[in-house]
């Protein structure tokens, strides 16, 4: 072969023919690198106008954020490598001065929560916990007069539904920007940004991938507040990447499929449940029992959500972990939104992170399990939770 062909093999095929064919789904570009014929094109790839180099733009990146910004109904959107890489782009987005103030929910992430508070610790920022659904919370917000607020749509893990109207309508007041972590409805659940959220942030990791093969996160706002972030996004190099951008986008195509049923499996399961002696209570907002039943029907929309809570008479730890190896249609694992169902012990996974003062101050007990239903059928996820807290309890 001669150095010819050698270069001929290296080099063919390496640019995308002028075919006027629009794939179906977009392909996967894993090039990192760009090329051009022209100093000038280089010039204005390297300015954003086209791809030159990964950590810039790339096109699967720019493929999803386009369908997310859509869904989020947001002028814009700027993708991550993860959603704690979206969490802590906000806090670096703050002008933050010692003595500026952070509220977030009571009851929120709690890695979310250990994130924020080391931040706020190297920055001087006081980090202040909220109980979001209490009547005089938009009171409190208006006399802390805090630098950044997030909220959670629904809490993770007890399931909590504010009214993000009041707290949008006391961060305008305060002078705050207001973040919204609306992963668990997921867009089809909440447009945080129409209820008058600055962002509105998703861990596609959850329900728009939705098949537990992608890490990823969002955040969707006006064009003015996303290019910023989307500028420092070149610097920090918190970029997705094309295979799972690809993927997130692939699971994206059926989101507002899977979700209403997700949402009406969860509602068959949470009505299962509530029926046995077993457990103390019942946590889904779509239940009278839940204490933001009725602002749950405000706020949220295609239905109450796809995650349950409950908790088990008697259990701690030890009943926790045996209710976990009881399963047999569920699977323990750390995480929501997969086809499948989901399930974990609250205080050992979502709230690992918090100290067990932080976790008696939200409310998280070493009984509560946290469900996220899958696409099975929903009789046969709740024999399987019966069946296991029977096992864990020893009855």
């Amino acid at each position: 072969m001669s150095t010819k062909q050698k270069t001929v093999a290296v080099h063919a095929g390496s640019r995308l023919t002028g075919s006027k064919a629009v794939p179906v789904m977009p392909p996967i570009f894993p090039a990192a690198v760009n090329w051009f014929d022209s100093s000038d094109d280089l010039s204005d790839a390297l300015d954003g106008k086209d791809y030159a180099y990964a950590r810039i733009s790339a096109p699967n990146a720019a493929l999803l954020e386009e369908a997310v910004a859509a869904l989020e109904g947001a002028e814009a959107c700027v993708a991550y490598a993860s959603g704690m890489a979206a969490l802590r782009s906000l806090f670096d987005a703050q002008p933050w001065k010692a003595g500026d103030v952070l509220v977030m929910p009571t009851d929120g992430y709690g890695v979310t929560r250990a994130l924020y508070k080391n931040l706020c610790a190297r920055w001087g920022v006081e980090l202040r916990p909220l109980n979001q659904t209490d009547a005089d919370a938009p009171a409190r917000i208006r006399e802390w007069r805090p630098r950044l607020v997030l909220a959670e749509s629904i809490s993770n893990p007890l399931l909590r539904v504010p009214d993000i109207r009041a707290l949008a309508e006391a961060c305008r007041d305060a002078g705050a920007v207001f973040a919204v972590d609306a992963t668990f409805p997921s867009p089809f659940g909440q447009r945080a940004l129409e209820l008058g959220a600055d962002y509105a942030v998703q861990s596609t990791s959850k329900w728009l991938n939705g098949h537990s093969d992608a890490l990823g996160g969002t955040v969707s706002g006006s064009k003015a507040r996303i290019d910023p972030l989307r500028s420092a996004r070149i610097l920090s190099g918190d970029v997705l990447g094309p295979f799972e951008a690809w993927l997130t986008l692939r699971g994206l195509r059926t989101l507002p499929v899977r979700m209403k049923a997700h949402n009406e499996h969860a509602a068959h399961v949470a009505k299962r449940l509530s029926d046995s002696p077993l457990l103390e209570r019942v946590i889904y907002p779509g239940l009278a029992s839940h204490p933001d039943h009725a602002v749950a029907g405000r706020v949220l929309e295609g239905g109450f959500g796809p995650m349950v809570a409950f908790e088990i008479k008697g259990a701690g730890q030890k009943e926790g972990d045996r209710f976990l190896e009881a399963l047999r249609v569920a699977r323990p694992g750390p995480s929501l939104g997969d086809v499948g169902t989901l399930v974990m012990h609250a205080a050992s996974a979502s709230a690992r992170r918090m100290t067990p003062q932080e976790r008696a101050q939200a409310g998280i007990r070493d009984s509560l399990i946290r469900v996220s239903v899958g696409l099975e059928d929903p009789d046969d996820v709740a024999d399987d939770l019966l069946a296991a807290v029977a096992k864990g309890v020893g009855r």
